[in-house]
């Protein structure tokens, strides 16, 4: 993938190669730059070297899942009002789950079934211009589907 030199940057944690790749060239292509991450462990040493503008976690990583890294994310200072969007195939209202991602900021819950990288890219750009003018607020209405 061609790293851009402009545009917001995002941070995408998938340890499914081809499915982030997939959203990585889609983000790319809607004028974003995109980095790439396998795993928790790869976006916090990522998020110390650099702070992306927004970030879309998967649900079932190696180590720890979406909810622990997002519960993470807002120990720390510097990424406590990071956005991030939950981009997953898992279907966490039978547990709770996306309940526990939104009373830890999550944005949106977005099914990959469902959301193409298009509709991904809208919705990141959605959210980047709402933040820019409010810190707060989330979008329940993506955790049932809805793209």
């Amino acid at each position: 993938m061609v790293e851009r030199k402009e545009g917001p940057l995002v941070m995408l944690v998938d340890d499914d190669v081809a499915i982030a790749e997939m959203y990585g060239l889609g983000l790319a292509s809607a004028g974003f730059r995109v980095r790439l991450l396998a795993d928790p462990h790869a976006l916090f040493r990522a998020l110390h070297e650099q702070l992306p503008d927004i970030l879309v976690l998967d649900w079932q990583m190696p180590g720890m899942n979406g909810a622990e890294a997002l519960e993470l994310i807002r120990l720390d200072e510097r990424t406590k009002h990071l956005p991030v969007f939950m981009l997953s195939n898992f279907l966490g209202d039978q547990n709770g789950a996306i309940d526990r991602v939104f009373e830890a900021g999550a944005l949106a819950w977005l099914r990959k079934s469902v959301t193409p990288p298009s509709a991904l890219a809208q919705r990141l750009n959605e959210a980047l211009a709402r933040h820019v003018t409010s810190a707060g607020g989330d979008d329940r209405s993506a955790a049932r589907g809805s793209s």
